[in-house]
């Protein structure tokens, strides 16, 4: 699996380009270990996690957008974003991109219990953008009844007047028409970009011309008079630029040339990635698939010690659908059960107050603030005196903007107090004992997985699981592996380590 380093450091205490290197080193080696192939490093100097207006941080979520990664490795969770509605946000981007977000330095944020309350949180900020989302529909769904422009975007060959309805604009609307002739004569859309291009023709957005531009307009049925809006749709509610029967014949040639293409297919996913180690020599296990003779992909996860020229493992591959199934099921065996999920409410509840535990945090930049405004005063003192140097003013500004920054942690630190109750949290746990509405099975595991599952150990009997739960202590232990193949893994020794489950397989 590809993978990305992502490290960043602030103002806070001791936060120097040393702090760069010390996360990279922890990230490598973390990388190592699970074996992920890093390809790239992002590296944010001086910014507050609490703003994403990060130079690095953007070209990240940029080339995650390109699919370069299948992972993002931060040192711990306050390097990716302190402010938590925008962390929630931007991991939710990059799940969609279908990568994952591994932390090198803890297991979670604040404990195991750390992961579920993320969780409940990036689920909470899905709501509220949910309801913000409602509010606004609601406002366009009555533009939409008046065939008003709602603002999602203006097609070429088309103005809005003050009344916010589309009128033609004839010059561009003749750019559309040259499109649809070319396009029906067989032309292909790289050589009808060259051509709108070379005459200096341009997008409704003011861009160049491209492939997918012009596929665009091909479908767009606007063109043929027609307004829609979600569920709303007007024949004749905007004027028609193109004819219908030419538009029509404009789609049949879209789909002759769909027709000739052979269709991609969709890319394997496997929910285990990163998780699951093989129990006889504990490297990561990864997903392979094949082609059997009636033609049938099959998924599995192999180790990688055992396959190649040099093996020095006999573990066997096992199917990748039978084992996922197997995990999740024992995940709602042991842990969504109404017992489990109390205490476990219970745990994200404390975790929730540990994270909201930002006295010394602070007092540190309280203190720094003062020497700032302390350092200001004596920079404003010495050029009212008449002291006139050349580094006066660059050290004027430096301070100024080193207050910005600190008064910025200040402010993320007030504010940033989670307010969950303990029943809330009881509450937002139930919520996950059955799929969602509309839920797919895959989309089902995936989140129960990545919720509460933290490593799966893969022997041929049996299974070992560990989830997202501390034991009495409240701390994670490492466990010698050893003993558990010697039979010794017993009750005394998972009741002060993380909770674990035993299949036979």
């Amino acid at each position: 699996m590809n993978a990305v380093i992502y490290a960043r450091y602030s103002a806070g205490p001791r936060q120097t380009d040393q702090s760069i290197e010390g996360q990279l080193r922890v990230c490598t080696d973390f990388c190592k270990n699970r074996g992920l192939t890093v390809i790239d490093t992002y590296c944010d100097r001086h910014i507050s996690g609490k703003t994403d207006e990060r130079p690095e941080f953007q070209r990240l979520i940029s080339d995650a957008k390109k699919r370069r990664f299948e992972a993002v490795v931060v040192y711990k969770t306050d390097r990716f974003a302190r402010n938590k509605y925008d962390s929630a946000i931007y991991k939710r981007e990059l799940k969609q991109n279908g990568v994952q977000i591994f932390y090198a330095a803890e297991a979670i944020p604040e404990g195991p219990e750390g992961i579920i309350l993320e969780s409940l949180m990036e689920g909470l900020a899905e709501y509220y953008s949910a309801e913000l989302a409602q509010k606004i529909k609601r406002g366009m769904r009555e533009s939409a009844l008046k065939c008003q422009s709602t603002g999602a975007g203006r097609p070429l060959g088309y103005y809005t007047d003050e009344q916010k309805h589309f009128q033609i604009d004839p010059e561009a609307a003749q750019t559309v028409r040259t499109i649809f002739d070319l396009y029906i004569k067989g032309e292909p859309n790289a050589s009808i970009c060259e051509l709108l291009n070379s005459r200096g023709l341009r997008t409704a957005q003011g861009n160049a011309f491209n492939k997918n531009s012009i596929n665009k307009i091909i479908k767009n049925r606007k063109y043929i008079g027609e307004y829609k809006y979600n569920d709303i749709v007007v024949e004749g509610g905007i004027p028609a630029i193109i004819e219908p029967e030419v538009f029509y014949l404009a789609q049949a040639e879209m789909e002759r040339r769909r027709t000739r293409k052979k269709p991609k297919s969709p890319k394997a996913e496997y929910l285990l990635s990163g998780r699951l180690f093989c129990g006889h020599c504990k490297t990561p296990m990864q997903g392979v698939s094949g082609t059997g003779k009636s033609g049938n992909k099959w998924y599995y996860y192999y180790c990688s010690k055992a396959r190649g020229k040099t093996r020095t493992c006999d573990k066997k591959q096992v199917g990748r659908d039978r084992l996922e199934k197997e995990v999740v099921d024992d995940t709602v065996r042991y842990i969504l059960q109404a017992d489990v999920l109390e205490d476990l409410a219970k745990k994200v509840y404390a975790a929730q107050e540990h994270q909201n535990d930002t006295a010394s945090e602070i007092a540190f930049y309280e203190k720094k603030l003062a020497d700032n405004e302390k350092a200001i005063a004596n920079v404003l003192r010495a050029i009212e005196s008449g002291v006139s140097t050349k580094t006066l003013p660059a050290r004027l500004q430096g301070l100024e903007n080193e207050q910005t920054v600190i008064r910025g942690e200040l402010a993320f630190l007030k504010g940033k107090r989670l307010a969950y109750s303990q029943d809330q949290i009881l509450f937002m746990l139930m919520q996950r004992l059955d799929p969602y509405p509309g839920e797919s099975e895959q989309d089902y595991r995936r989140r129960i997985i990545t919720d509460f599952v933290s490593e799966v150990y893969l022997y041929d009997d049996h299974l070992l699981i560990y989830f997202n739960i501390t034991g009495a202590d409240g701390k994670l232990k490492s466990v010698d592996l050893a003993k558990i193949e010697a039979g010794e893994f017993d009750e005394r020794i998972t009741s002060s380590t993380k909770r674990r489950a035993r299949r036979t397989w």
